[in-house]
């Protein structure tokens, strides 16, 4: 059951995606507040007034009049931004269409694929794994908690796999940095193709599934690079400690490095290559072992 457990996720995810989504007309008022986000799935959004939070749209349309302090986020949907609208942080439209007054404001950046400059702009971001440098902000420290969270959860439903995992990493570093590079590229290209996808629908679906698969191994690699790491500390201060010490001490390693300027930068680049390669590498061996 376990070993299933990863390709079950992956196929789900889509689904449980859309059917958390609302699929309904959704109004806020010229004067109105709405304190939640917005996660709509082929809904027609309508918001003069202001949303304190971010706005997903699947599909559907959107027209912002009003204010939305977060993030807009719309995949294959026809959006309109007026000239009042104000947009607290990025606004990213994949596929579908944007026409946006000039009087508006986006305290972000502006992605559009349709365009030659914003699709430099995307393809530059898209590496979801890159570190941040400088000191440690509430987000950060937020995202490290919630790394920590996944790592435990990872290695309390997958342990043997995990420690499997880690004890390879040793056995052909270069091999498994050099598969984590050749499986992120594999990564950005389907990425790419699959928002050129999107503009026919047929991508979305895609793009959700290689999300999902993408997330799922960066999970199990990172756990299983945070698991060697924290091993190989307490082996060489003569320790015993528990598999879950060991993450914990890895992901301390991790945070540790954020704080060193440039090399840090380059190890947590390096650090999540191995994840990559570990992950893709331990499910390849599996799947030879099994046919």
């Amino acid at each position: 059951m376990r070993r299933h457990l990863g390709l079950i996720l992956i196929l789900v995810a889509p689904g449980l995606l859309l059917v958390a989504a609302e699929s309904r007309e959704i109004t806020v008022p010229a004067g109105q507040t709405r304190s939640s986000a917005v996660n709509a799935f082929n809904a027609h959004l309508a918001i003069h007034g202001k949303v304190d939070e971010s706005v997903f749209l699947l599909g559907g349309s959107l027209r912002l009049e009003g204010e939305v302090t977060g993030d807009v986020i719309c995949i294959a949907s026809r959006v309109e931004i007026g000239g009042a609208a104000v947009v607290g942080r990025d606004l990213i439209v994949i596929g579908g269409s944007l026409r946006r007054a000039e009087s508006s404001r986006v305290s972000g950046e502006v992605y559009n694929i349709r365009t030659q400059e914003d699709m430099k702009k995307i393809a530059s971001s898209l590496l979801p794994f890159l570190p941040e440098q400088g000191g440690m902000t509430f987000f950060k420290v937020i995202k490290i908690f919630f790394w920590l969270i996944l790592s435990l959860l990872a290695l309390a439903i997958f342990p043997a796999a995990i420690g499997q995992a880690a004890a390879m990493l040793p056995e052909a570093p270069l091999r498994h940095l050099g598969r984590g590079l050749l499986a992120l590229l594999a990564f950005l290209l389907l990425l790419l193709a699959f928002l050129l996808l999107s503009f026919v629908l047929i991508g979305i679906p895609l793009l959700i599934v290689l999300m999902a698969a993408y997330f799922l191994l960066l999970i199990f690699g990172r756990t299983a690079v945070f698991f060697f790491l924290g091993d190989r500390v307490t082996h060489g201060l003569k320790l015993r400690a528990a598999p879950a010490f060991s993450v914990v001490l890895g992901i301390t390693i991790y945070m540790l490095l954020k704080f060193v300027p440039s090399a840090g930068a380059l190890l947590l680049i390096v650090m999540d290559l191995f994840a990559i390669g570990i992950g893709v590498g331990f499910f390849l061996r599996r799947r030879k072992a099994t046919i």
